[in-house]
């Protein structure tokens, strides 16, 4: 008589096998064996993945919930169509449940209330919410358990702002906040948040996160009309990024440079970054306020490895500054890149330097030639002419003996 092998695996190798299929496959899986009927309904990662179902049903979802028995850890359900009412409904089950990890994306026009009932959740550790409006209940204490929130294309409704929903989770590490519209000042409290990926529009930044290793902060909007930072003695470099202390990788979007420069530019850094080693920078063009900010945060980096520079566009900017700034600071700031191994230099697809655009990041280059001893990368990625500047290149004087030139 043969054995079959299938229904006599352990329960635990069951749930395993199950987790890994789509919901839709798992629950086929029911006519294999008597001992396989009701195997699906006690998996604890539930996944609703839209790639895997021809259409999404509340019907479909409740079905799965009231058959289910035993703990839900995670809950996933992608681009769901729902009515608010279905979505309190599940939040009910869940919080019974003490999830761990709860991921909802909306597929609806209109971005999806958040029904209160997701804030009783208090056992969650991880947290995905996309397409959604978020207001946070007057009496809500916070996620206690919660390390990693990410939030995408989100509104804010009521009192709620991400200070009070951040501040309410103390075991915070990973923060990303993607497509949102802050009034005022965003304020991020995260005493041990370690990873914080910023993309929106937001007037003002405070950052009090010293235990931050790395930082993606990026700005949405017209800096000139939504911006409300104004000149003044208060440096926005000492107010966003004074308190990261341990950050080892920063990465800043030309419009946040442009919030950065649009209040006091101090000589000298306000914080000492010893943690540094990258810094990656995205800019329209090096004008004089963004070479500024610039050699305030490369002085701020004193053992700082890795620079990428990004070129994005150069439509009205006033090239004569930064041909001749970079040249008036050669002398000044020779004390810079004294640890810097790899310098990027990366164009935008389809950009075409003018002359006096392509002399300033020329002299850019030479800056960081003359005065790096341990350079040894010089990449230039989707450079038009690449020849011409190789030629260039070579015939600058060159600290460091063991540079390699590199076109891509």
């Amino acid at each position: 008589m043969d054995i079959d092998y299938i229904s006599e695996l352990p329960a635990d190798l069951k749930d395993e096998i199950l987790v890994k299929l789509p919901i839709k496959e798992a629950v086929k899986t029911s006519i294999l064996s008597s001992k396989w009927k009701d195997a699906w309904t006690s998996i604890p990662d539930l996944v609703f993945e839209r790639n895997s179902l021809e259409f999404m049903t509340i019907r479909l979802v409740d079905n799965v919930l009231i058959f289910h028995h035993g703990p839900i850890l995670k809950f996933k359900l992608g681009s769901v169509h729902a009515c608010n009412e279905a979505i309190s409904r599940w939040m009910i089950i869940l919080s019974r449940n003490r999830i761990k990890d709860l991921e909802l994306s909306f597929g609806s026009r209109e971005a999806c209330k958040i029904p209160s009932r997701l804030f009783s959740c208090l056992a969650l550790e991880r947290l995905i919410l996309s397409e959604c409006i978020i207001n946070v209940p007057q009496n809500f204490q916070g996620f206690k358990l919660l390390h990693t929130l990410y939030l995408f294309s989100f509104k804010l409704s009521g009192i709620t702002t991400i200070a009070n929903l951040v501040s309410g989770c103390p075991l915070l590490e990973r923060l990303t906040l993607f497509e949102f519209v802050q009034q005022g000042c965003l304020h991020i409290l995260a005493p041990n948040l370690r990873e914080l990926d910023i993309l929106g529009e937001y007037q003002d930044l405070c950052l009090e996160t010293p235990k931050l290793v790395s930082g993606w902060i990026y700005l949405n909007g017209d800096h000139e009309e939504f911006l409300i930072a104004k000149a003044g003695k208060e440096s926005n470099i000492k107010k966003a990024l004074g308190c990261l202390h341990n950050i080892q990788s920063l990465q800043i979007g030309p419009q946040f440079i442009d919030y950065l420069a649009m209040a006091h530019i101090p000589e000298n850094p306000p914080t000492i970054f010893n943690c540094l080693t990258k810094i990656s920078v995205t800019v329209y063009c090096f004008d004089r306020d963004e070479i500024a900010v610039a050699l305030c945060l490369f002085k701020s980096a004193p053992i700082l490895k890795v620079l990428n520079i990004q070129f994005l566009d150069f439509d009205d900017v006033d090239q004569l500054q930064g041909q001749s700034f970079w040249k008036l600071k050669a002398t000044e700031h020779y004390c810079l890149f004294k640890c810097l191994e790899t310098l990027n230099i990366i164009y935008a697809q389809d950009i075409r330097l003018s002359s006096r655009n392509d002399e300033s990041m020329l002299e850019f280059a030479e800056l960081v030639l003359r005065i790096a001893p341990v350079l040894e990368k010089l990449y230039i990625i989707d450079y038009e002419d690449p020849m011409v500047c190789h030629t260039k290149l070579k015939n600058f004087h060159k600290l460091s003996e063991k540079v390699e030139f590199k076109f891509i």
